[in-house]
C-alpha cells in the first residue's frame, strides 16, 4: 500500500511539473510590428483614431497589402492589438507590442485576409473590426 502511494504521489509530482511547465512557459514572441516614431502618417494610409469615445471608424474594410496607422486624440499612451485580450494571439503580428505615445502614429500593414477584431490592450472597452480581403 505505502509502495502504491509513493508511485502516486510521484506520477502526480511529474504531471504537476509538466503542467506547470507548459502553463508558465513563455510564448514564443511574434516578430516586431515596425513602430512610426513621428505623428506622420505614412502616405497611403488608412487611418484609425483613438479618442475618448472609441476608434474611429470602428470598423473598416481593406485590402491585403494596405497600411492601417493608428492615431490617439486621447492625450494619452494606447495600444492597438488584435484579440484576443491580452494575449494577442488571433494575428500576432498586429500588434506593437508596446504602448504607443498619444502623439505617435503606429502603422500596420495586413497581408492576410480576414476579419481582424482588435482592442486597445491599455483599455480594452475600445474595440473595432478590419475586414481585409483579397
Amino acid at each position: 500500500m505505502k509502495r502504491a502511494f509513493t508511485l502516486l504521489a510521484l506520477l502526480a509530482g511529474v504531471g504537476l511539473i509538466f503542467f506547470g511547465y507548459q502553463y508558465f512557459s513563455p510564448a514564443p514572441a511574434a516578430p516586431r510590428a515596425e513602430m512610426q516614431s513621428s505623428a506622420e502618417i505614412p502616405a497611403g494610409a488608412i487611418v484609425v483614431t483613438l479618442s475618448k469615445d472609441g476608434y474611429s471608424p470602428d470598423t473598416l474594410s481593406v485590402k491585403v497589402g494596405d497600411t492601417v496607422a493608428f492615431r490617439s486624440v486621447a492625450g494619452e499612451l494606447f495600444w492597438p492589438a488584435s484579440n484576443l485580450h491580452p494575449s494577442h494571439l488571433v494575428y500576432p503580428e498586429f500588434d506593437p507590442q508596446e504602448p504607443v505615445q498619444s502623439n505617435d502614429v503606429w502603422s500596420f500593414t495586413f497581408t492576410k485576409p480576414g476579419e481582424w477584431k482588435y482592442h486597445d490592450h491599455l483599455a480594452p472597452y475600445y474595440t473595432g473590426v478590419i475586414t481585409v480581403t483579397e
